[in-house]
């Protein structure tokens, strides 16, 4: 009996962390250089936020609230820059970063 619960706990400590969960958040698609400076969405955001990322100083992100999450597949966001969407996907809160599985525009 003592076994199996040492292979639970030791199961749950390096399954657990590891396992990631789909979650939806609604944000603005930004970039990492200015942030939160784009969730207006407005035409020079939108012109910023691709400037940014064309020439590097940016990587697109899902800014939520006032936390941006850097997006690892940045091609399932292209086209969406400075609008506010819904994304379902996968975030790691450590590293600040979300995989993107589907994205919609919000209301």
């Amino acid at each position: 009996m003592r076994k199996v619960g040492l292979l639970m706990l030791v199961l749950a400590l390096f399954v657990g962390p590891v396992a990631a969960f789909a979650a939806e958040w609604t944000g603005v698609i930004t970039e990492t250089h200015c942030g939160a400076a784009h969730k207006a969405g407005t035409e020079k955001d939108i012109q910023c936020i691709k400037e940014c990322v064309s020439d590097g100083r940016g990587k697109l992100a899902l800014l939520v609230d006032n936390d941006v999450f850097t997006i690892t597949n940045p091609d399932q966001a292209t086209g969406h820059e400075g609008h506010k969407v819904t994304v379902v996907g996968t975030a790691d809160n450590a590293a600040k970063t979300v995989t993107i599985e589907s994205l919609t525009m919000a209301s």
